[in-house]
């Protein structure tokens, strides 16, 4: 997929364990593998830029104002495009986004056996949260733990909404996500909760990047319904649960802390209540 989006030249300077590129108008390239940041002499022209930013929208930006103002844009195979530049705002809301200077390229990876820890057999019942600084290997922890769940003969819900823990593309996925799973994508958070709990009976409910009041509530209603839930959490440290993800203390029982360092997914702390 990424050798579609970019030109060869860059693509070219691209190790196969990249996780993540940054191309930004007349600066150097930059990417992340599991292990480290490279920062390359190879200057991104105006000419190279425009070209990235027009498959990645398909040639239209028209066409992708939606999701440009959500600040991504999901692309096949679970790739992510994060995307920097002058928001045009009417009222309150953002309208569209234009002069736009950088893109921030997600890849997916698959790491069978991470989860192996958590020893999940067809008896695992805990509500796990995973808390990890940005790009520290929580989306990867959690696919890994959703398939394992998910082959046990559990019935998984993921709520997908970018498209990242299933690679989704149409009416397929390009991750293995497991035998027993469903897979919402597209939906507004709250949507997919109401949907997958009314719905769909799940014994899990899989949902990424806990993010304000909305995923609150669809946690709590998972919980008080009987389902269990995994989910993830940017975070330092696990004293987390204050403000508005209070609520969320009684909820979780399994506490996992990611790092970066010395690699990417790293488990620096674990707290079973």
């Amino acid at each position: 997929m990424l050798n579609d989006i970019l030109p060869k030249r860059v693509f070219n300077l691209l190790p196969k364990e990249v996780t993540e590129v940054r191309v930004r108008r007349d600066k150097p390239l930059v990417y992340y593998t599991t292990q480290k940041k490279v920062m390359t002499e190879c200057l991104i022209t105006q000419a190279e830029f425009d070209y990235v930013l027009s498959c990645v929208t398909e040639r239209s930006l028209y066409a992708v104002t939606e999701k440009l103002v959500c600040g991504f844009l999901p692309l096949k195979d679970g790739l992510r495009v994060g995307i920097a530049g002058e928001g045009v705002a009417e009222g309150e809301k953002i309208k569209t986004v234009k002069h736009i200077t950088s893109l921030s390229i997600r890849i997916p990876h698959q790491i069978f056996g991470i989860a192996n820890f958590l020893g999940i057999n067809g008896y695992f019942k805990k509500n796990v949260l995973i808390v990890s600084p940005p790009a520290a290997g929580k989306t990867t922890l959690l696919r890994e733990i959703a398939r394992t769940i998910s082959d046990t003969g559990q019935t998984v819900v993921i709520l997908d909404e970018r498209g990242e823990i299933s690679g989704v593309c149409g009416d397929s996925f390009s991750l293995k996500i497991g035998k027993n799973t469903d897979v919402l994508f597209g939906f507004p958070k709250r949507i997919a909760y109401e949907n997958a709990l009314r719905a769909l009976n799940p014994d899990y409910l899989i949902t990424d990047e806990l993010s304000g009041e909305k995923d609150v509530e669809g946690v709590l209603r998972a919980y008080y319904g009987g389902v269990k839930v995994i989910a993830t959490l940017h975070g330092a440290s696990l004293d987390c649960f204050h403000g508005v993800f209070e609520p969320l203390k009684k909820v979780f029982d399994h506490l996992i802390l990611l790092s970066k360092v010395p690699r990417v997914g790293t488990v620096v702390e674990e707290v079973v209540l």
